[in-house]
């Protein structure tokens, strides 16, 4: 129990973030340059709201830290999935107080609860058991590199100028860093401190990644393409890798099976209600989000299309 409710409190104070942050970096200019996230970056450092946004995922980060001392990876990383529905309730009540925004409709509500479900039903039926602290060093290894290499394929991809549904590239690379930097917590709180092993220098490296595409991510499109896709991979990846890393297992039986395959389409299906309704709503993008502004572009217009893709 001690575990569900850290990990729920760091899925509530993630969404706080990932609300900040997107509605900071929405409205950022890109920049120019070989490597326009780092123009980003540079940009982001500098308001205060986005700091703000960090400060807050300060905060879930240590209380998801807190969760996977307590409990196992396959009980934790689902439940973070909740800030899903977090992230679209907050949101939805920020922007109340901005008459120039669109609120969630019927149909998104819907699908943030298809994904609660989904996530209930999976839980019900995991109940996970066996598992050790310490990971087993080569799994581990494995699954850092290939977070790694992922992100390296996004960014190329991305950077181009003629770069197809860049959003979801970049948030699919990040909730695939953010997994494996579940894998590597949980790895880290389980060392002494002292001394400082390659799992702290992993920790550092994967999750900052993800969190420079995360960012990316939120500059190219809506919150609601990027965070449903890091949602619900972040969790499915911290699951893939949590048997071979930690020997971790899920119940057994045909039953038990048959009620967790469920409820991991239920998630993938309100990914897909979250992301068809995000499409219809974009219809009228220009086919550049994402890239600098035209030099011909004016502050008050670039924030307008920012408030605009917020409103998304």
């Amino acid at each position: 129990m001690t575990a569900v409710l850290l990990a729920l409190a760091s899925a509530l104070a993630f969404a706080t973030a990932t609300v900040v942050q997107h509605r900071a970096a929405a409205a950022a200019p890109m920049g120019g340059g070989p490597v326009p996230a780092v123009g980003l970056m540079g940009r982001l450092i500098r308001q205060p709201a986005w700091l703000a946004g960090q400060a807050a995922a300060v905060v879930g980060l240590t209380l998801h830290a807190l969760a996977l001392s307590a409990g196992r990876v396959v009980l934790v990383q689902p439940l973070m999935s909740s800030g899903l529905v977090l992230a679209l309730v907050l949101g939805a009540l920020v922007d109340r107080r901005h008459t120039d925004r669109q609120l969630p409709d019927l149909s998104e509500w819907t699908a943030a609860a298809v994904v609660a479900a989904g996530l209930t039903t999976f839980l019900l039926a995991a109940r996970p058991s066996g598992g050790v602290d310490v990971a087993r060093p080569f799994p581990l290894l494995a699954c850092v590199l290939g977070a790694f290499l992922v992100a390296t394929a996004a960014a190329v991809w991305s950077a181009g100028p003629g770069a197809r549904h860049r959003t979801r590239w970049l948030a699919s690379a990040a909730g695939v860093g953010f997994g494996v930097t579940g894998l590597v917590l949980k790895e880290v709180v389980a060392r002494p401190l002292w001394p400082v092993g390659w799992p702290l220098a992993a920790l550092l490296g994967v999750g900052g990644v993800s969190v420079v595409l995360a960012q990316w991510s939120y500059r190219s499109g809506s919150l609601i393409q990027s965070l449903p896709l890091m949602t619900v991979l972040e969790p499915l990846v911290a699951i893939l890798g949590s048997g071979p890393v930690f020997g971790e297992r899920l119940a057994p039986g045909a039953a038990a099976h048959a009620a967790q395959l469920v409820g991991v389409l239920e998630l993938g299906l309100g990914v897909v209600l979250l992301s068809r309704r995000a499409a219809r709503r974009e219809t009228g993008r220009p086919a550049t989000a994402g890239l600098p502004p035209c030099p011909s572009d004016t502050s008050s217009s670039r924030g307008g299309r920012a408030r605009e893709r917020v409103a998304s």
